[in-house]
Order: C-alpha cells, then sequence, then structure tokens
C-alpha cells in the first residue's frame, strides 16, 4: 500500500515539475523512454542481459510513442501520451507474468503503476480540457 502512496505523490510531483518548468510539451513523452529502460536496467543489475534486452523489446511501443510524440505540442499529444502511459501501468501490473526479471524489487510495479495512472489520467483530464476550450472557442 505503502508503494502506491508513494506512487500517487511522484506522479503527482512530477506534473507539478512538468508544469513548473513548462516542459510539458517533452517531459511526458521523454518519460515514455525512460520506462522500459527502468526494467532493462534491473535485469542488468541482476546479471540478466537477455532479459534486459526482453525488456526493451518489450518496451518498443513506449520508445517510439515517446520519440514521435517529444517533438508534438501537448494540445496534439495529450491522449496519445497519456494512453500510453496507461497502458505502461496496466504493463507494470502484469510484467510478472510476462518476463521473469528476477532484478525488478517487489514494490515497484505497483509504484511504477501509481505514478503512471497518475500522469496518463492527468493527460487524458488535459486533452478533455483543452477540447473543450477548443469548443468554446469555436
Amino acid at each position: 500500500m505503502i508503494e502506491a502512496l508513494v506512487g500517487v505523490a511522484v506522479g503527482v510531483l512530477t506534473i507539478v515539475l512538468a508544469r513548473a518548468i513548462r516542459g510539458e510539451h517533452w517531459l511526458y513523452s521523454i518519460g515514455l523512454l525512460a520506462l522500459p529502460g527502468l526494467y532493462a536496467l534491473f535485469a542488468l543489475r541482476a546479471g540478466e542481459g537477455a532479459v534486459g534486452v526482453m525488456e526493451m523489446i518489450y518496451g518498443i511501443p513506449f520508445v517510439v510513442a515517446g520519440l514521435v510524440f517529444a517533438f508534438v505540442s501537448v494540445r496534439r499529444s495529450a491522449v496519445v501520451v497519456g494512453a500510453f502511459w496507461i497502458l505502461h501501468g496496466l504493463y507494470d501490473l502484469a510484467h510478472s507474468r510476462l518476463i521473469t526479471n528476477s532484478g525488478v524489487p517487489g514494490w515497484y510495479p505497483v509504484f511504477c503503476f501509481s505514478v503512471d495512472v497518475v500522469v496518463g489520467a492527468y493527460l487524458l483530464w488535459l486533452a478533455r480540457r483543452i477540447s473543450n476550450a477548443n469548443l468554446r472557442e469555436a
């Protein structure tokens, strides 16, 4: 339970930081690049290079989305990037069924799920807010 609460706090802090540095147009996309890399680093730390490679293969969609949308405004990317964050959260919960990675700390999947869902939900909310503002202007 504590890992979920800390994950929610980290997710909120991520949003606050992104807004404070006006980095919303790239920070969330760059975050997608880092997510699969963390699992690969856990595998490498455990001496499981082949598992690290498998983690990166599973992470290809997140890396591609992160690269593509890092150069697109939040207005155009919030829905897709938010959906990828939430998908990664679901991946966190299913991770142990997909890959055996002994380097992943037991607390990490729930922590990461919590961060991912907070950030993803915020981006989906932001996309809706932007969309509603555009409708009012039209």
